[in-house]
């Protein structure tokens, strides 16, 4: 599997989760959620998909640092959205480790996502016969 396809199936999961938790806060009429709510569908659905896109249209950035990204990504989008919405439910203190955590992953997965998008950027801009020349030989 590609990390792009990983990225969008984490995506469509957070959507369903978003929407669920919509659904259940429109028909209940109690909005206590609704923090989890926005970011399950900010953090998990458009962030990942957002993720995804890029990493289908740079495939030579599908490395195993685009993995732990996107990882990172999904494991903190789970946890802070998952450990909010439970702390809202509960108003339980053990649970704000949880989003710290999971924020924390949250940025770790955009700075690794920077880190990516930063070499892709200079790879590109290389010419073509550079990139696979050692830059210290001269053939003249």
């Amino acid at each position: 599997m590609r990390v792009a396809h990983f990225c969008f199936f984490v995506a469509i999961a957070a959507a369903l989760a978003g929407m669920s938790l919509g659904v259940y806060m429109g028909i209940a009429q109690d909005f206590t959620l609704a923090p989890a709510h926005a970011h399950a569908n900010l953090l998990g659905w458009v962030t990942m998909a957002l993720y995804g896109l890029y990493h289908r249209s740079a495939p030579r950035a599908d490395t195993r640092l685009a993995w732990v990204q996107a990882g990172r990504g999904a494991a903190g989008a789970a946890a802070m959205s998952g450990g909010l919405g439970y702390y809202l439910a509960t108003y339980d203190e053990a649970l704000v480790g949880l989003v710290i955590a999971g924020s924390l992953f949250v940025i770790a997965g955009m700075l690794l996502f920077l880190a990516i998008v930063v070499r892709d950027a200079r790879q590109r801009a290389q010419p073509e016969n550079s990139r696979d020349s050692n830059p210290s030989i001269s053939m003249a």
